[in-house]
């Protein structure tokens, strides 16, 4: 549930300067459109609500334009026909750009000159194109092998696990390329967008690295200090770190602390009796808890719910008979904040010291993992 969609979070970091009107400004935003007919051009400032738009252009009629009423500030930019024809600037206020693109198909066919920041974006969003078409072809290739035979669930977790290496080596190697591109423009708010489809605990040292690069070039730059206190908490909870105390209100109305579970194997659950994959995981976590609950082993429950009574009443039709807490706060939780949760169900195991030792555990792979602690 609520899964973290890429894009709209770099919209949401990149895009709360806001654009002068300035017309003396150093700013050139100007081109050619091959194949227009004299229609209007829009530029607008992309924003985590909806578009603003800055300016407009009638096309000339060799397909020439240029924009002179907006100096930009650092910041995810568009030019557009309509909403299904545009073309993604990453622009700052010294750019002088020269924009060059086919009428008929502007995000496919356009080139920016003069915007260092946009030539990393297109190389970085090249990368991501390239794996994900290759997910694409193999995924097509799953569909078609469950079409062509009439398989139960076993059988399909067997076929499953059998397309789980490549898939896994098409991500790992497009992430590595990625995260190359990152390391060399470790300055560029256009790394920002590319860069939350890199798990946190794999390269911690380029959240770092960028971090610290955004900070010496924009430092009173709010998208920036979002992004420091993003990463702040992502390396708080990263593997091998002690896991920050989780002190919450209990089904009963006292407060419980994660920390009271020091010396145990603590599985922190996040979950709510509204999100439809927590509740189906929910017999795969009662099971292991009955296997290992003896051994060792407990779970801190922490959910996003906001109805007391649907939370109450979940516990007990799903049999969590382990500790519990909520603020009630549904996705403003502060224990979901503290952790970064991004999407339900969550899982993050502890050692008997409070070390994070791992992420996003699930059925059998909990089962495994614990027998390997515990057993």
């Amino acid at each position: 549930m609520k899964p973290l969609q890429l894009i709209a979070l770099g919209f949401a970091l990149l895009t709360f300067s806001c654009s002068d009107k300035n017309k003396s400004g150093s700013f050139e935003l100007k081109g050619k459109i091959s194949g227009s007919k004299g229609e209007t051009l829009y530029f607008e400032k992309l924003s985590s609500q909806q578009p603003v738009l800055l300016d407009s252009v009638v096309l000339d009629e060799n397909g020439e334009f240029e924009f002179s009423n907006y100096t930009p500030k650092i910041g995810l930019y568009r030019v557009k026909f309509n909403n299904q024809n545009f073309a993604m600037l990453v622009l700052d206020s010294s750019d002088k750009v020269m924009l060059t693109a086919e009428a008929a198909d502007l995000g496919n066919t356009y080139t920016a000159e003069g915007s260092p920041e946009t030539k990393v974006f297109l190389e970085l969003n090249s990368l991501s194109k390239v794996r994900d078409l290759r997910l694409d072809s193999l995924n097509k290739v799953f569909q078609s092998a469950m079409e062509a035979n009439k398989m139960d669930s076993k059988r399909m977790d067997s076929l499953s696990a059998l397309f789980e290496a490549p898939y896994n080596a098409i991500v790992n190697s497009a992430n590595a390329a990625i995260a190359e591109k990152i390391k060399q423009n470790t300055d560029k708010f256009s790394s920002l967008i590319a860069i939350q489809a890199l798990e946190p605990d794999k390269y911690a040292d380029l959240y770092k690295a960028l971090d610290e690069g955004l900070n010496k070039r924009h430092p009173n730059e709010r998208s920036v200090m979002m992004f420091h206190d993003m990463v702040s908490k992502m390396l708080a909870t990263t593997l091998g770190q002690t896991a920050p105390d989780i002190v919450l209100p209990s089904p009963e109305g006292g407060e419980l602390a994660l920390s009271a579970l020091r010396g145990k194997i603590v599985l922190i659950d996040f979950w709510a009796s509204w999100c439809g994959p927590c509740r189906k995981e929910m017999p795969n976590v009662v099971k292991a808890y009955a296997k290992f609950k003896d051994k060792g082993f407990e779970i801190f429950g922490v959910s996003l719910d906001q109805d007391k009574s649907r939370w109450l009443e979940a516990i007990v039709k799903d049999g969590m008979t382990w500790p519990q807490v909520s603020d009630l706060k549904y996705w403003e939780s502060e224990a979901a904040r503290l952790y970064n949760v991004q999407s339900i169900p969550y899982t993050v195991l502890l050692d008997k010291e409070g070390r994070i030792i791992d992420k996003n555990l699930r059925g059998e792979a909990l089962e495994k993992r614990l027998a390997e602690l515990l057993n």
